[in-house]
């Protein structure tokens, strides 16, 4: 049986065009129609993706940490030389996705300052991010993060990673890549569970710990007293 659920739709606080056939919003969450699940919506589920294997670059709209709209944002050129945390989220304006947007956008000056660049991927359009950004957290919204919204609106991004649920929206998940490109930790969650904001900081300290070993020798391994590189993330 189809959804035929009907939403009402608020233009005026939720979407800066009026035409959602060219924005691809529409409510709840600015969800394009597409995104309303029926029986027809198949699975796009792939393995191209994996730990150990090199991330797929793209390019895609996305609004900057700046608020401005960049139609070609090319991921590789974005992390070029350093580290990668690549957020898939559900949806903008949805119950979880503020808060978990909001605390990586909290720990992202520490995530900076360690060479780990930021960027968040959901099938919404480049109005709804837009949308989303100009509203307070107190009002569903997400404010003004500073990392890029990438607008994955013909899903091929998250279908290529391996994350695009039956009903047409992300999994929740979290890539992390290193200089080489090289997905170095994955993790996808229920669509019902928050992801662990300590847990990310304290994988992605331990890879860079780990790569800077390697490239000092196994000796700092051993240093005594060495402080816990962990515990500056807590």
């Amino acid at each position: 049986m189809k959804n035929t659920q009907v939403w009402a739709y608020d233009y005026a606080s939720r979407c800066d065009c009026s035409d959602d056939d060219n924005c691809g919003c529409t409510s709840p969450g600015n969800m394009a129609r597409s995104y309303i699940r029926t029986d027809s919506v198949p699975a796009r589920i792939c393995n191209n993706i994996s730990v150990g294997s090199r991330a797929l670059n793209f390019s895609a709209p996305a609004v900057l940490a700046d608020g401005s709209v960049n139609e070609s944002f090319n991921f590789f050129d974005y992390i070029a030389g350093e580290y990668a945390l690549l957020i898939f989220y559900a949806a903008d304006f949805s119950a979880v996705c503020p808060k978990e947007i909001t605390a990586f956008d909290q720990a992202c000056t520490t995530l900076n300052g360690r060479g780990v660049k930021v960027a968040a991927i959901s099938v919404d359009s480049v109005s709804a991010h837009s949308a989303w950004r100009k509203l307070p957290f107190e009002s569903g919204g997400i404010g003004q993060i500073n990392f890029p919204l990438i607008s994955d609106l013909s899903k091929e991004i998250s279908t290529k990673y391996g994350v695009l649920r039956t009903d047409g929206m992300a999994q929740r998940a979290t890539f992390l890549i290193d200089k080489s490109y090289t997905v170095r930790y994955q993790a996808v969650y229920d669509r019902k569970m928050e992801r662990s904001i300590e847990e990310t900081l304290r994988i992605i300290n331990k890879m860079i710990a780990l790569d800077e070993a390697e490239c000092r020798g196994l000796e700092c391994l051993v240093r005594p007293n060495k402080p816990d590189v962990a515990a500056q993330f807590l």
